[in-house]
């Protein structure tokens, strides 16, 4: 049984702390800037304490994993202390292994390839886990720990973990906020966003059952309708941020075909 120590107490960090108890791991201890939030996430586990110390010297963890953000976690490492033999991991897709060089030759990257809301539980099984390290006895361990979890575990360097990154923000941060632009424009007009949810999952349906995303686009760019394109762009001039967002992916997709 492995005994980890959690550091963070975000959405990644309690996905991940409830995911390893569930799968037979201990987490012993939830670190965070905020005491009450490392409580919150601690009495949600067998046998855990909190605290706001990152001096960790007097703690017997196997395994110390930081899930903090990505801004962040620099300054954590420069005052993490750890037991000599522990293995420090993080789980960041923009972040490089070498950031955790201060804390010597035992550490790695498991880092999650999925988005996180503390209010959604997620399934780990087929969530593509991705390892990066510098040591054959630590990269034995890390599959060992995410064998735990998921049966889909990829060895990644960073170079390809940054890339992997950089897609992801496209598939899931971008195209959320394109969603979010869609129900505003219907609030501003008394229009439901329920009306569009058959649409959006049709949409999804198509681009997961291809290989080529590409094959399956449609609307007026893809028609190259620059009369449907200018009317739209006309009905948006008092938004002009949501303008030059239409103008720019319609540019793009007029581009690519």
């Amino acid at each position: 049984m492995y005994k980890i120590v959690m550091i963070g107490s975000g959405n990644l960090a309690w996905h991940l702390a409830l995911a390893f108890e569930e799968s037979g791991a201990k987490i012993i201890h939830v670190y965070s800037r905020s005491l009450k939030n490392a409580r919150e996430l601690a009495t949600q586990l067998y046998d855990c304490q909190a605290g706001t110390s990152l001096d960790f010297t007097h703690i017997e963890a196997d395994i110390f994993i930081l899930a903090v953000a990505d801004n962040a976690l620099a300054e954590v490492v420069s005052q993490l202390q750890t037991p000599s033999d522990a293995l420090v991991l993080h789980t960041s897709g923009s972040q490089t292994l070498s950031v955790l060089e201060p804390l010597g030759t035992q550490i790695g990257v498991f880092y999650p390839l999925q988005t996180f809301s503390k209010s959604k539980k997620v399934d780990f099984t087929h969530i593509p886990l991705c390892l990066e390290s510098t040591s054959e006895a630590s990269l034995e361990i890390m599959v060992e720990l995410a064998d735990l979890l998921s049966q889909d575990i990829f060895q990644v360097s960073t170079p390809d973990r940054l890339k992997l990154h950089l897609s992801a923000v496209f598939a899931c941060n971008f195209t959320n906020h394109l969603l979010a632009i869609a129900k505003n424009l219907l609030v501003q007009n008394d229009l439901e966003f329920d009306l569009l949810k058959p649409l959006i999952e049709e949409t999804f349906q198509k681009a997961l059952q291809t290989s080529a995303p590409e094959a399956v686009q449609t609307g007026p760019a893809r028609r190259n309708d620059t009369e449907i394109i200018d009317k739209h762009l006309t009905m948006l001039t008092d938004n002009p941020n949501y303008q030059t967002i239409y103008d720019l992916l319609s540019k793009s997709i007029q581009k690519g075909y």
